[in-house]
């Protein structure tokens, strides 16, 4: 694995594409770059200021490369990209040219409404991309089920069923 892209988007789910990222690049000898695509502003006349500043393009190169150097740290090979323009369009072409072995991700876990209206980028890319595609959600995964729970209290395994057969062999008990 020579390319791994890690896009950015600086939500919460930011730390873990580094963490995957990192490790990835460590385990098979890759470089890393880091991507993030800053959108076009909305079109929408209103008497108040602008919800982002006008300096967002300083703003997220500063945090890109202090991502970059922290990886650099590491002793991973890192570079930084940023882009203005379309978010789909933009990383979509992008890949393009990089052909990264690996792309990874975050995903919000936005329902169907907003599916429906906005789309979703990590699906776009999974549609339209030819490289696999890593996706970290953003919902922090739980730390016990109710079965595993169970399990600990009692300090047994949990019998789940009975094995009827194998292709032709006899039943073994569980």
């Amino acid at each position: 694995m020579k390319t791994i892209l890690a896009l950015i988007d600086f939500s919460d789910v930011t730390p873990k594409i580094l963490e995957h990222a990192h490790a990835h690049a460590k385990a098979f000898g890759g470089d890393i770059v880091l991507m993030h695509v800053v959108p076009p502003e909305p079109l929408v006349v209103d008497f108040e200021p602008p919800a982002v500043p006008q300096d967002i393009f300083k703003i997220r190169q500063r945090e890109l490369l202090a991502m970059r150097d922290s990886l650099t740290e590491k002793g991973v090979n890192t570079t930084a990209q940023l882009f203005g323009g379309l978010l789909l369009e933009t990383v979509l072409d992008q890949i393009k040219l990089l052909d990264p072995d690996l792309i990874i991700m975050g995903s919000h876990g936005h329902g169907a409404l907003y599916h429906l209206i906005v789309g979703s980028v990590t699906e776009g890319i999974i549609k339209h991309s030819a490289r696999p595609v890593l996706v970290i959600p953003s919902i922090p995964a739980p730390e016990t089920t109710p079965l595993k729970a169970a399990a600990k209290k009692t300090r047994r395994s949990v019998k789940t069923g009975t094995l009827i057969g194998s292709l032709g062999g006899t039943p073994a008990p569980l």
